[in-house]
């Protein structure tokens, strides 16, 4: 049982034999209001298998979408076996290859101190392969299953043409080359995505190093339009459509954090708060204040810091960046699992992730950043 609801339970307890503590015991619930609470419905064949029948992957996921597990893993580490990605060994090591791909995708996405445009778009590039999906879309026909990169159709029936999604190919194009590179060592375009996305924001000085698991399945065919939000939507619309994805209003406050290393393409050069290459808290200050003037602010991000149901959860955020990594490390796990049923049958690949890199400082960075090379 979580702290917040056996405290809660607890004092009602208390307040039916004490009727004088019912104002704290309110106070408590509006303090339980203030704080994130984690989406917690369960996935793919997490909803039905018991816990008996999960395997050691099948148990941390299912803690970890149930929000009592540790989505962050900061002391995991691996060392490849000597003989290079084509030895036995390796091979022989599901994770090993991971390592070789996760030492490429560092040195694209953190680079002067800072994390790279390139970075910036494997985040986002995670978020749209996965988020294309609800709970009533049939199995194999949505979420993270590397179709944003993979459908070849004409028109819209190749994700990449979609408008959302057309900026993102300058990385695209990175992940397809990467892909080409490794696909012989059994990886996916599914898992590659997600595992990009994780190494990009844990890339960011100040990132989280998220849990990663392994195992997708590649979708070759485009997913369904419609299942994202735009720049334009009100709060309503926005959490009505990610709780279909079972992710809560909390969730969503969590998840949009990452525009904290956004660099947006309606207005060439400016960022969504002061600091992009850093994963930091300024995001959510500087989206709700009339300074700095020169960043761009998502109409849908200044609905959802302002809705009451989303905004005391924005609020904590402004202040509280342990309680926003843990968050968003769950909740983005969560989204990169949305669509695969076999989620007990996934592998864990944490400990090939990257260190988390010490917090730069690079002078040149924003003029850089300005002209669009990083």
């Amino acid at each position: 049982m979580k702290a917040t609801v056996l405290i809660t339970t607890l004092f009602s307890s208390f307040a039916i034999a004490h009727p004088g503590m019912g104002g704290v015991l309110e106070d408590i619930k509006q303090l339980t209001r203030r704080q994130f609470q984690p989406s917690t419905e369960l996935l793919g064949d997490l909803k039905t298998l018991p816990n008996n029948a999960l395997s050691t992957t099948g148990a941390a996921v299912k803690a970890i979408l149930q929000g009592t597990g540790n989505p962050i893993d900061t002391a995991s580490t691996y060392t490849a076996p000597a003989g290079g990605r084509d030895a036995q060994a390796c091979r022989a090591d599901r994770c090993c290859i991971w390592k070789y791909i996760a030492n490429d995708m560092r040195a694209v996405f953190l680079q002067n101190g800072q994390c790279t445009n390139a970075a910036r778009q494997a985040i986002r590039i995670g978020f749209h392969d996965a988020a294309t999906w609800t709970k009533t879309t049939p199995v194999g026909q949505g979420g993270a299953d590397g179709s944003l990169l993979l459908s070849n159709g004409a028109g819209n029936a190749k994700e990449m043409n979609r408008g959302e999604n057309a900026a993102m190919a300058p990385t695209a194009a990175i992940l397809i080359s990467w892909w080409n590179t490794y696909k012989n060592y059994g990886v996916t375009m599914a898992d590659l995505i997600q595992f990009g996305a994780k190494v990009a924001a844990g890339s960011c000085p100040g990132g989280p190093r998220i849990r990663s698991f392994v195992g997708r399945v590649d979708n070759p065919n485009a997913n369904p339009q419609g299942l994202l939000p735009g720049p334009g939507s009100n709060a309503s619309f926005i959490i009505t459509m990610f709780g279909a994805k079972t992710i809560a209003p909390g969730g969503i406050v969590a998840l949009l954090g990452a525009h904290t290393a956004s660099r947006q393409t309606s207005v060439a050069g400016v960022s969504q708060d002061s600091t992009p290459g850093k994963w930091d808290l300024t995001y959510f200050s500087e989206t709700t204040s009339s300074t700095p003037t020169n960043i761009v602010r998502f109409p849908s991000d200044i609905n959802i810091a302002n809705d009451p149901t989303t905004s005391p959860v924005w609020n904590q955020f402004k202040t509280n960046k342990a309680a926003w990594d843990k968050a968003y490390a769950g909740e983005y796990i969560r989204m990169s699992l949305m669509g695969f049923n076999d989620i007990n049958g996934m592998v864990e690949c944490t400990k090939v992730l990257p260190a988390v890199p010490t917090r730069g400082h690079d002078v040149n960075f924003l003029v850089r950043f300005i002209q669009g090379q990083q």
